[in-house]
């Protein structure tokens, strides 16, 4: 096998990570009209590999001994989806609203600056007002000496502090990677389609079901990007219905917003879930539902608006899905501490990525020294202990989810260690100083869609596939967040300078993201909450469900509902995907009912089709969009 990590793909990524960023940041930000970090397979990443794949097939009939290997597109792959993972739509993206939104919005009438003004701290922001101006009005440039000299302390500061976090996300990896990959056999089946694509003799492209999905899907998203520009063309209407909106009579008024989606990409992609996922998916959604209608029928929401606590138990589910990780590993876990410890293990180290001592080590440093820069920024240490030990149980949750399962989407909306540990703990019993520290973690914390742990764990499958060294995979891996950190930085800073991140032609959330955080603090310290018991009654509920629920899959393997559905499944992404989600079970479950595990396999690259159709002309869309102001049809999101 001709080697994975090679000097051309590697510059090749570099070269394609600025280009990348820029187009994500302008997607997400300013447009608002294609989210490929919202869910679990970035669609920006995929078209790309597509477009190489492409240049491949074209070296292959002029000039073979130039072909690129699988591994070396696999490479690249891996670097722009951790590259991507940082400009997203729940990393920086929220982070640099965070860092500036309260010094350009403060007004005598919120009073933020008596609020809590005294307790930021600067030096991890951009305060000055005359720095901020062409921020947010536009019609200026990131590129002069004044701009970058406010910007460069705080991006280096930040910057450090993430390279910390995803060494010790890293590390985590590394301890799990072969009780996952090796002892569980977990299936990655989010990066089934790439590995399908970068095949050598292009075998996926060669099938006439894949192009047949393939049309279907890219004429759906081409008739519906034309009735964007020319109205008078009848477009497909398959995103166009709300079931809420049927739903206006006591109780059932409470189901609220609840769209009927069809989409195709999301109809692929849960092809490819296993049957139970798929089938808890749906079926906990509505759960949900039947939930808010239940505490509306019986008035329990009176007085209490959170009931029924679904961000709660969703949190609970999550912890519960990181403690099964732990207590299934247990034994492992224990092996993995002896061979750190140099005692005699059954495990052997020597091609791990790095040393399980070094792993240990990594994160007994990188904890506190992470929970330093929020201490220094005045919060107290037993906080900010805390609140980094919720982020990476919910993050090793995260890349469970998607090793085993392949979640479409993994949100978690407002339910991260700020939400957390305010609704715990209650805001009465916490200081304003670390109330208004404690926001700044909105900015890596709104939700889990882009983030990083579940990507360098299927990185590492990859090196795996490809017969690559998993140490050289890793130190590729730490490059491309630490470039990718800039880079987004770069692309985020350079488009809201240009257009201006508070003007009218920015559609999308930059200004939100900094509204979310400091409104919330403002309400925090004015009319601080009393510790709501029911807040940590409903979290301990989706905690022993989700552990209910474990044992019986564990036990039963007729059981049909699956942990990590109940958790995903309250989720924003979840409303969008719950009916393609059901058409893709239904038909799986027929096809694995009538003609077995030989009738998947056939089936499968009309699946991957329905991906790389709509993927691609969703991509094209937004680029021919960017490059001539064309009103582009939201094919997600």
């Amino acid at each position: 096998m001709r080697k994975a990590i090679t000097l051309r793909a590697v510059l090749i990524a570099i070269f394609l990570m600025p280009l990348n960023s820029w187009w994500v940041a302008y997607m997400e930000v300013i447009t608002y009209t294609g989210h490929p970090t919202t869910m679990s397979l970035f669609f920006n990443v995929v078209f790309t590999l597509l477009f190489l794949v492409l240049i491949n097939f074209f070296l292959s009939k002029v000039a073979p001994r130039y072909m690129f290997s699988q591994g070396e597109l696999l490479v690249i792959y891996s670097i722009l989806a951790l590259s991507s993972c940082m400009v997203g739509h729940d990393m920086y993206q929220v982070l640099i609203a965070c860092l500036t939104h309260p010094f350009w919005y403060a007004t005598p009438e919120n009073k933020w600056e008596k609020l809590f003004f005294k307790y930021l701290p600067k030096w991890l922001m951009v305060s000055d007002k005359n720095i901020l101006e062409g921020y947010f009005l536009g019609w200026s440039s990131f590129y002069t000496k004044e701009h970058i000299r406010a910007w460069l302390p705080v991006i280096l500061i930040w910057t450090g502090f993430f390279m910390v976090l995803i060494f010790m996300m890293m590390c985590i990896n590394v301890i799990f990677r072969k009780q996952w990959t090796e002892r569980e056999r977990l299936t990655f089946p989010i990066i089934i389609l790439p590995l399908a694509m970068t095949d050598e003799k292009f075998t996926l492209f060669k099938q006439r079901l894949m192009w047949i999905g393939f049309g279907l899907a890219a004429l759906v998203d081409i008739i519906n990007n034309i009735n964007a520009n020319f109205p008078a063309i009848p477009h497909i209407p398959i995103r166009d219905y709300d079931l809420g909106q049927y739903m206006t009579t006591h109780p059932w008024w409470a189901i609220g917003w609840t769209p009927l989606a069809l989409f195709p990409c999301i109809i692929g992609l849960g092809f490819l879930l296993p049957l139970d996922l798929s089938f808890s998916c749906w079926f906990f959604y509505w759960y949900w539902k039947f939930q808010r209608v239940v505490s509306v029928a019986f008035n329990l929401h009176v007085g209490r608006p959170d009931m029924p606590y679904i961000n709660d138990q969703s949190a609970g589910a999550y912890i519960g899905v990181t403690f099964f990780v732990i207590w299934v590993a247990r034994h492992y876990l224990k092996e993995v501490f002896k061979r750190a410890l140099g005692m005699k293990s059954e495990l052997d180290d020597s091609d791990e990525p790095m040393s399980y001592r070094t792993a240990i080590l990594g994160l007994l440093i990188g904890y506190p020294l992470a929970a330093y820069l929020f201490v220094r920024a005045g919060m107290s240490w037993s906080v900010s202990l805390i609140a980094l030990a919720i982020f990476f149980i919910l993050s090793i949750a995260v890349a469970r989810m998607r090793a085993e399962l392949g979640s479409p989407a993994h949100d978690l909306h407002f339910a991260g260690p700020d939400q957390m540990i305010t609704r715990i703990w209650g805001v009465e019993n916490i200081s304003p100083r670390n109330l208004t520290v404690l926001s700044l973690y909105w900015g890596f914390n709104r939700a889990y869609r882009s983030h990083p742990m579940p990507h360098q764990m299927e990185g590492f499958k990859i090196a795996e596939r490809t017969n690559t060294s998993y140490k050289q995979y890793m130190w590729i891996m730490l490059l491309a967040s630490f470039i990718g950190s800039f880079v987004a930085f770069w692309a985020l800073l350079d488009l809201y300078y240009r257009i201006g991140a508070a003007s009218a032609k920015v559609v999308g959330p930059a200004t939100w993201f900094g509204w979310e955080p400091y409104n919330r603090l403002s309400s925090w310290i004015e009319t601080p909450a009393k510790r709501d018991p029911l807040c940590s009654v409903f979290t301990g509920v989706g905690f022993a469900v989700c552990l209910f629920l474990i044992f019986m899959k564990t036990s039963f393997f007729w059981w049909p509902f699956h942990p990590v559905g109940y958790a995903v499944s309250s989720s924003w992404s979840m409303s969008w995907m719950w009916f393609p989600i059901f058409i893709a079970w239904l038909i799986k479950f027929i096809i694995m009912r009538t003609t077995g595990l030989k009738g998947y396999r056939v089936a499968l690259p009309f699946f991957f089709g329905l991906i790389l159709g709509e993927f691609t002309v969703g991509s094209l869309a937004n680029i021919m969009g960017i490059l001539f102001n064309w009103r582009i049809y939201h094919f997600w999101g």
